[in-house]
């Protein structure tokens, strides 16, 4: 079947069809491009979301005058760094969200992006992997706490960094260093004794917290949290020994489902 025979069968398909087609991740991008000018917005919002799209295709449907289109084209890491600089400049706040989340997004306009109005324009380049350290620690002091929270989830971010957002006012900010897989041990201590038991938690959940510190968490007085250092995949064998034991049937259970626990079954 030639090129030309499978656009005509294209055509003829329904409308959802068609979406489905621009949507499917083995799409050629010659039959992307050619969908690209299909009569039907949602064939145009599939074609822009799709990563084999060709870059052409994406520069002219970074102009469309529909939103759902140009904000698919700014979370495409197929789009090119120069539409989605232009992307950047775009009136509606959820582009630039996007366009901030976006891997290909370069620095400068990451940089441009941290300072713009919207908290959760700015709070979309806190969470980005690859935006520079020294953005970073801009937007750890950002005012708005959502903002901050994606800072401290960041895999990226430093220990410095890390360190002071540990001592930050509002739990929610403490409670993402917490979950941070690359929070240093000396942190996740501290945490540990927090005065909020949503942080204490989250300390318990991390697969790098420290033995003797899952093994205090193991006797903290709320049940949730004892069932969180059951779960955790890390919690030494001792430590899961006594919370077997526990009153409380659901840190019991916990303990049970706990992978180490399953592994010694099959080995038995």
């Amino acid at each position: 079947m030639t090129g030309k025979e499978i656009k005509r069968l294209v055509a003829k398909l329904t409308d959802a069809s068609r979406v489905d087609i621009a949507r499917c991740s083995d799409t050629p991008g010659w039959l992307l491009d050619f969908l690209s000018g299909d009569e039907y917005v949602g064939v145009h919002e599939a074609v822009a979301g799709n990563p084999n799209t060709p870059r052409k295709t994406l520069a002219q449907l970074a102009d469309d005058e529909h939103l759902g289109v140009r904000r698919r084209v700014a979370q495409n890491p197929n789009t090119p760094q120069e539409i989605l600089a232009k992307l950047a400049e775009d009136e509606y706040w959820d582009i630039c969200r996007r366009v901030a989340r976006n891997p290909n997004t370069p620095r400068e306009i990451l940089a441009k992006l941290a300072k713009d109005e919207n908290c959760c324009v700015r709070g979309a380049v806190a969470e980005n992997p690859n935006t520079p350290q020294r953005i970073l620690a801009q937007l750890a002091k950002d005012e708005h706490w959502g903002v901050r929270v994606n800072v401290a989830e960041n895999p990226n971010a430093p220990k410095v960094i890390l360190a002071d957002l540990s001592r930050d006012d509002e739990h929610y900010v403490r409670g993402a260093v917490a979950r941070n897989p690359n929070t240093p041990e000396e942190i996740l201590r501290g945490l540990a004794k927090d005065k909020n038991s949503c942080v204490r938690g989250a300390v318990a959940r991390n697969p790098n917290t420290p033995h003797e510190t899952l093994a205090e968490l193991a006797n903290d007085e709320h049940w949730y949290i004892r069932v969180d250092v059951a779960e955790n995949p890390n919690a030494p064998r001792e430590t899961l020994a006594q919370l077997a034991k526990d009153d409380e049937h659901y840190v019991c259970a916990a303990v049970a489902r706990n992978p180490q626990m399953l592994q010694e079954v099959k080995d038995d």
